[in-house]
């Protein structure tokens, strides 16, 4: 008998010791969140009732929840400020915005063979929000399509298999080129930026258009593109089809240098070369 109570007394004291070292372990793990941070959270998504949070790289805190059946992830510092959040619309597209769905219906992505394999919406302050649609076909690799509210393929690139968008938080307009953006494009939403190819891109959505600004190092403007896609002058489009009358515009962007020059940069579907229309009509071929 005496064997057995010291038998059971021992299992017990065992199980203590191994319920007390989980714990510790649970505690090691939990991320510390600091109140300015929590109010934060509290005050943007009011009536959350689950919240799971984690550290990513730079110090950022994540609230990971769900609202309105979608999971979120919402970006803030020790302070409390936003920074981001990223929204998983998984493959459902039908949740997206209209013009966004007519703007992905109109890519090759679509008509193509192409399957959606995640959306995501981004949300950021002093921006505007746009969508990432990830796409894949079996042979080829997986690629991220970059859409604004118009429903405009603004950027597309390979998809590097990242598990969030972290890139995106703190990413901010230079304050030169915002001052440029200010005084061309009043009014102007800014929808992304990024450095890219010795220079910086800025997409923009101005008086109801989307626009691509580039700068150079130096923050000098260098050029703006307007998706022109679905507004293409009646005479342009009469001059392509005159002269390509077996081939489709594929895409359309209206060109501003800071030369003086202004013109149309035609994309043909299944050809070789673009073409440069001219406000008269004239047309040269570019590479590709």
């Amino acid at each position: 008998m005496k064997t057995k109570e010291l038998m059971k007394w021992m299992m017990a004291c065992a199980f203590g010791v191994f319920a007390l070292t989980s714990c510790s372990d649970d505690e090691e793990g939990k991320v510390v969140v600091p109140d300015a941070a929590t109010r934060a959270f509290t005050q943007k998504y009011a009536g959350i009732g689950h919240v799971e949070w984690d550290r990513e790289k730079g110090g950022y805190l994540v609230a990971e929840f769900w609202k309105d059946g979608k999971e979120h992830e919402a970006w803030f510092d020790d302070k409390g400020e936003w920074f981001m959040t990223e929204v998983d619309h998984g493959r459902d597209i039908t949740g997206l915005p209209q013009a966004v769905q007519d703007g992905y219906a109109a890519t090759k992505y679509a008509q193509d063979g192409w399957t959606i394999d995640d959306i995501d919406e981004i949300q950021r302050p002093q921006y505007e929000t746009f969508y990432i649609i990830e796409v894949e076909k079996r042979g080829e690799p997986d690629f991220d399509l970059y859409f604004d509210t118009n429903g405009t393929l603004f950027r597309e690139v390979r998809d590097g298999g990242g598990d969030n968008h972290g890139d995106f938080v703190g990413n901010r307009v230079p304050t030169d080129i915002q001052s440029f953006i200010d005084g061309k494009y009043p009014g102007a939403r800014v929808v992304d930026f990024e450095r890219e190819h010795g220079g910086y891109e800025v997409d923009i959505i101005h008086e109801g258009k989307s626009k691509e600004l580039w700068f150079d190092a130096q923050y000098n403007w260098v050029q703006t593109t307007t998706d022109v896609t679905r507004s293409l002058p009646e005479n342009i489009r009469q001059a392509v089809k005159a002269q390509y009358p077996h081939y489709r515009i594929d895409d359309c962007e209206l060109v501003e240098t800071a030369q003086g020059e202004t013109y149309y940069l035609i994309e043909l579907d299944d050809y070789y070369m673009d073409l440069r229309v001219e406000l008269d009509g004239t047309i040269t071929e570019i590479p590709d």
